[in-house]
């Protein structure tokens, strides 16, 4: 249950992530934004075992310090590009490293599969992993392009409709390809994630 908190909490944190800074940024006081996920960045970095990702956070950490020390207003737009950074890297080492991320999380709730379901939840890794890919050079662009506005509707409101719409989706295509399978409802399935999902993260780096 503390994980479960904890992982929420976090959640939380980096959805409201776009108008919290729009709104520090505006009173001067973007540098606190920074500090916080520099911490959660390095608390994050002395959980991973092994020593280049460990370094990759304390690096990401470093680099968020900086911008609050410099008062750099830019550094705060890069946030959700960094995030996304992580999840692309997240989602892609485990296609490498299988079992892939959602198959992980799916054997939580069915932990045996019928013949062709593990390589399906491969494929819709891939297309999770190329879509925070897709995302951090538009987050970080948006800024410049059209401005901090623009940028806190996207990353505030709209790239979490594009999830929900690629998680309708798949749910709806998933029927689709295998007629017959145990699909449970989707709000059924996200309350179950939302409670258990943290263990699938569990030695994903080791």
């Amino acid at each position: 249950m503390a994980n479960a908190l904890k992982a929420t909490g976090i959640t939380g944190l980096i959805l409201a992530y776009p108008f919290l800074s729009a709104y520090l940024a505006a009173h001067g006081f973007a540098g606190l934004v920074l500090i916080l996920f520099a911490g959660l960045t390095v608390w994050r970095g002395i959980r991973i075992k092994k020593p280049f990702w460990r370094l990759v956070c304390l690096g990401f950490a470093a680099l968020l310090l900086a911008g609050a020390y410099f008062a750099n207003a830019y550094a705060i737009w890069l946030i959700p590009s960094l995030v996304y950074a992580w999840l692309s890297v997240l989602f892609g080492h485990t296609l490498r490293h299988p079992p892939s991320l959602c198959e992980r999380l799916v054997r939580l709730q069915f932990p045996e599969f019928k013949p062709g379901i593990a390589e399906y939840l491969r494929e819709v890794t891939w297309v999770w992993t190329l879509f925070f890919a897709v995302n951090v050079p538009a987050c970080a662009l948006l800024p410049w392009l059209a401005g901090p506005q623009i940028w806190s509707l996207y990353t505030g409101l709209l790239v979490y409709l594009l999830m929900g719409l690629l998680v309708m989706g798949e749910w709806l295509y998933r029927h689709r390809r295998f007629p017959g399978l145990e699909i449970p409802p989707m709000l059924e399935t996200a309350r179950y994630f939302a409670l258990h999902g943290h263990k699938a993260f569990k030695d994903i780096w080791s």
